[in-house]
Parts: C-alpha cells; sequence; structure tokens
C-alpha cells in the first residue's frame, strides 16, 4: 500500500489504496478509509467479464462491483479475505449469461463504474474472519503455510517393496505420505506428487530392509501444533518419526548427504564350518554314512548331540580379526561393478569410496548370537552391501580365496558375488557435515545424536528381535548357505579370470601396454574378417581346346552356344 497527498483526484491522506490479484480478474483496487458512521471500511472493485476480443470502449461498458465491509482494523490479512468474498460477487450485464474471466479494464472505467454503482453493505457471517483466507479450504483440506523440514524416521522393512515409491508395489514412502495427508502435513491436492511438496530421500533402501536414520526432506504444513504426534499416531506398527528440523529452502535429502552408514546383523552360526553345509556336500555325507552304515562302522561324532556341536563354536578374537581383515579388503575406492546388479564396468558409477567397514563383538537376542558389521560410505549401489557380506561369508567359510575377492574389485570381467539375505541389513545413520558446518549459525544441525536414546530403543524393540525372530523361525542366513551356487560361483571366476589375461593385478602402465596391444590385435582381426567378406575376383579355369572358365558363370567362355 501507499499514501497518496490529499487532491482533488486521489482520496486523503488517511485512506489507503492497495491492490490485490487473484485468479479469474487480472486488475483489482481495494479502498480502506473512514465510513459513513465513522467505522473503518472497505471498497473492493471487482471487474466483470468481458470477452478477449473486445475493444477498450465495450471494456469499459461493461459494470464492476462494489464490495464495503466494516473492519476493526484496516489490515493486509483482512484486505486479502474481502478480495477473496469479492471474487465471488462478479456482475454483469442482464444479457451476460457467463462472465468471461478476460476482462483487464482501465483505470479510468474502473473509477467511473465505481463512482456510478451503489455500495452494498454486506454483513460478515459469524466466524467468517477467524480464519485467514487460504488457511482451508471448502473440502476441509489443509492449505496452510507450507514450511521446508527434514524429518528423521525408522520402520521395519518386512512386507514391503523397498523405500522408494514403485508403482503397482507396496513401499514404504506411500505408508508415510498417506500418514502425513492424514494429519494434514500435506494437503489432498497435493497428495500422490512428490514434487508439488520438494519430497527427497537420503537413501532408497532394498527390499525388505529396514532403517532406524532414514531421512527425508518436503515441504510440511506445521500448523496446528502436534503434527508430529498425529503422523506417528496415523503411521502403522513398526513405523515411527522421530523429528523433524526446519531447513534451508533448497535442501535436498538425497544430494547433500555426505555419507550413509549401515549395519548387517549376521547369525554366527554362518561361520560355523560345521553348520550350514551346502546341500551337496550334506547329501554326500549322507550317503557316505548310509554306505557306513551298511558295512557295520560307526560314524565319528565330535559331541554327544547335534546341540553340543553347535556350542562348541565360538566366534572369538582370532575369527573378528580375520573378518575385520577381509572386510577391510573392500575399503577405499575400487570399481564395484561386481558386487551391484546392471552396472558396466566402464560407467562412472561403479567407482564407490568406502570409508570404513568393521566387525563388533558378538551379542545375544532371543537366544540367538549375532555379530553386527558396520559400513560407512558415500553412497552405495543396488544390492552391494548384500554382496559384500555375501563375499565375506564365502571367503571365512574357504569357498572363496582372499584373491578371489580382490580380483572381483580390480577386474572388467563379470564375477558371480554370493548376495546374503536382506533380513540382517538396515540403514543406521544419514550424515550431513558440509550442511552443518554452511548453516552453523542459521539453521539446527541435522544429526541423528539429538534422538539417541529413542534410536537405541526402536533398535532393542523392533529391529533386533524382528532379525532374531525370523531367524528362529525361518532359518534364513542357515538356508541361504545351503543353497549357494558354489560351483557356478567358482567357474564365473575362472572364466573371467582366463578372459582378464593377469591384467587386473597389474601396475597402471603395465595395463596400458596391455591396452594397446590388445586394441592392435583386435584391429588386425577386423581387417581380416572384413577381407573375408569382400568379394573375391574370379579366376580362370583353362580346359581342353583352349576354352576358359571364370567361375563366375555356368558355362565356360568362348566355345559353342552361349557362353562358349
Amino acid at each position: 500500500g501507499a499514501s497518496h497527498p490529499p487532491t482533488e483526484s486521489s482520496p486523503t491522506a488517511s485512506e489507503r489504496v492497495m491492490r490485490a490479484s487473484a485468479p479469474g480478474c487480472t486488475s483489482r483496487g481495494a479502498r480502506v478509509g473512514p465510513g459513513a458512521n465513522g467505522i473503518a471500511t472497505a471498497r473492493i472493485l471487482v471487474s466483470s467479464g468481458c470477452p478477449r476480443g473486445a475493444t477498450t470502449r465495450a471494456r469499459a461498458s461493461r459494470p464492476s462491483a462494489v464490495v464495503a465491509m466494516p473492519l476493526a482494523g484496516p489490515t493486509r490479512r483482512a484486505i486479502a479475505a474481502l478480495t477473496t468474498r469479492a471474487r465471488l460477487l462478479r456482475v454483469g450485464p442482464a444479457s451476460s449469461t457467463r462472465p468471461s474471466p478476460f476482462l483487464v479494464p482501465t483505470r479510468r472505467s474502473t473509477a467511473a463504474a465505481a463512482a456510478d454503482a451503489p455500495a452494498q453493505s454486506i454483513a460478515p457471517t459469524e466466524g467468517a474472519d477467524a480464519k485467514p483466507a487460504g488457511d482451508e479450504a471448502e473440502d476441509g483440506t489443509a492449505r496452510g503455510k507450507k514450511r521446508k523440514i527434514a524429518a528423521f524416521l525408522a520402520y521395519v522393512g518386512k512386507g514391503y517393496q523397498g523405500f522408494q515409491r514403485n508403482p503397482g508395489a507396496r513401499t514404504v514412502e506411500d505408508e508415510l505420505e498417506r500418514a502425513i495427508v492424514a494429519a494434514g502435513g500435506i494437503s489432498r491436492d497435493n497428495a500422490g506428487d512428490f514434487t508439488k511438496v520438494q519430497w527427497t530421500r537420503a537413501a532408497r533402501t532394498d527390499k525388505g530392509v529396514s532403517a532406524v536414520g532414514q531421512c527425508i526432506a518436503l515441504r510440511m504444513v506445521l500448523d496446528p501444533p502436534g503434527v508430529l504426534e498425529r503422523i506417528n499416531a496415523a503411521l502403522p506398527a513398526g513405523f515411527k518419526i522421530f523429528g523433524y528440523k526446519r531447513v534451508t529452502g533448497g535442501v535436498n535429502a538425497k544430494t547433500m548427504c555426505d555419507r550413509r552408514r549401515y549395519e548387517y546383523v549376521i547369525p554366527t552360526c554362518a561361520f560355523d564350518p560345521r553348520r550350514c553345509l551346502p546341500r551337496r556336500e550334506v547329501e554326500a555325507e549322507a550317503a557316505l554314512a548310509a554306505e557306513a552304515a551298511e558295512q557295520g562302522i560307526e560314524p565319528i561324532k565330535t559331541g554327544e548331540t547335534e546341540e553340543e556341536d553347535a556350542k562348541a563354536f565360538v566366534f572369538d578374537e582370532d575369527l573378528r580379526a580375520r573378518v575385520n581383515k577381509i572386510l577391510g579388503n573392500y575399503c577405499g575406492t575400487h570399481n564395484f561393478h561386481n558386487y551391484t546388479v546392471r552396472v558396466d564396468p566402464n560407467d562412472a558409477a561403479a567407482m564407490r569410496y568406502i570409508i570404513s567397514f568393521e566387525c563388533g563383538e558378538p551379542f545375544v537376542i532371543d537366544g540367538v548370537e549375532f555379530v553386527r558389521t558396520t559400513v560407512v560410505g558415500q553412497s552405495f549401489m543396488l544390492h552391494q552391501i548384500r554382496k559384500l557380506i555375501g563375499t565375506m561369508i564365502c571367503v571365512v567359510r574357504g569357498y572363496l580365496t582372499e584373491e578371489d575377492q580382490i580380483f572381483a574389485l580390480k577386474t572388467k570381467e563379470s564375477c558371480v558375488t554370493p548376495m546374503a539375505p536382506e533380513l540382517g541389513l538396515f540403514l543406521c545413520e544419514c550424515i550431513y557435515h558440509a550442511y552443518n558446518t554452511r548453516y552453523a549459525e542459521s539453521h539446527e544441525p541435522l544429526a541423528l545424536d539429538d534422538y539417541a536414546n529413542d534410536v537405541e530403543a526402536f533398535k532393542k524393540s523392533h529391529i533386533y528381535p524382528h532379525m532374531a525372530s525370523t531367524e528362529k523361525e525361518e532359518s534364513t542366513m542357515e538356508a541361504w548357505v545351503r543353497m549357494l551356487p558354489l560351483k557356478q560361483i567358482r567357474n564365473s571366476y575362472e572364466w573371467a579370470r582366463k578372459k582378464d589375461g593377469g591384467r587386473a593385478f597389474m601396475s597402471k602402465a603395465d595395463k596400458k601396454e596391455a591396452e594397446k596391444r590388445d586394441y592392435k590385435k583386435r584391429k588386425e582381426r577386423d581387417a581380416e574378417r572384413r577381407a573375408e567378406r569382400e568379394p573375391q575376383p574370379p579366376k580362370e579355369i583353362i580346359l581342353e581346346g583352349g576354352l576358359k572358365f571364370t567361375g563366375s558363370g555356368s558355362k565356360p567362355k568362348g566355345g559353342r552356344g552361349a557362353g562358349w
């Protein structure tokens, strides 16, 4: 608004002229000033419709409506409310059946129409001014001010086809959006389209993978207070949002995440060489036992019962040190194309950086002993962590060697790497070091440390019990080890070594020389193949009597008849 000096053609200094735009009418005027009874009133000029192609004179001939309403105090919010009311009061000529929203009236025509039209006093209904315009629609959906926030949450991934929304599949994001919409954080008009609320996620967990430190960023309605409690109440069992923090408008939960920390919990029975034997070995042992029984030979027993044999295995510090050594081979920047799916070895996306990979001490949950492996990296590809764990278990059990493990990291040939079950994997934390450093003075840090107690409680109440109960009922890890295709895995490594030709462990200079030699050989082979495909010139064959046959026709040349 702007104040105007008192002149003959302008309002007094106590009046303010404000302009308000709205869909369907490109020019509106609102004037606030003292009314007839000394009460502040607002006069809103609403232009009526006119066809787009009409002339300026035709537009000026259209009347306008003047709406006057008493106000307790001429505020900007009250003017916005009146503008919304006046939107419904377009006035057109009697012959007009459908006003057009394309009128652009001149200042002169609008002022003339406002002077001629009588002022209509509209009394406000009860509670009409209790809420500002735009806070709530007629259908009751939330339309409040959206704020950019980042929320930390946890969930159990059993029964879901991953975190990211996938049409036709049941995903974690669908459950989250449904709960936020029910709590009023997202309006029903914006539901179903993440771009409208700038929804981003820090990590895409695979099918069946859980999380205790997932982070999402979106624009959400925070009013009325208590939106977090309403969302948690609408979420299904096994879900919880720990809290949210206001962030800058350009935050992207995925691209601004510096690193991610995952945990994979492994039953210690997976390292016992006497348990989880492959199916073929079990069948061979059964055949040998049956043959020994026929011959009257008693089988050799390591303990009184099978339970004593199982208890005899201990995950000690020596085994833990060996596991940490094998996991340490993954640290650093490597080409992990063999530890994911559908990624070309020459693709830049195959290069990933792992900061640390460690194995912790064993712990017991519901009678099942586990060990915790923790990996921290910038980002991970599809099934990457599960393949890293699967290869490590095969190396510890003796199915593969450490040389095979490192060869799969260095070679560009394809190797089959076993993929461990999804049960033991869950996302622990999403880390935002760069964001927290840059906006340390203006915004709260994005860190899971503020919810450390809630995270540990969720692990003990949902994540670990779910893993222990599923392992006891289904023997997931034991069944996976038994069904490993060991012959296929070993054959793939042998074939890859033959095709690699020793380049995987060469120095950079030797690799360049080998690549040059391979390129030269490849060019020679291509030239030979092109020469074979080119048509050869016909050969002349001299027959008896001096007749010549070129070999291209069915009859020799120079003789009787056609061709002779």
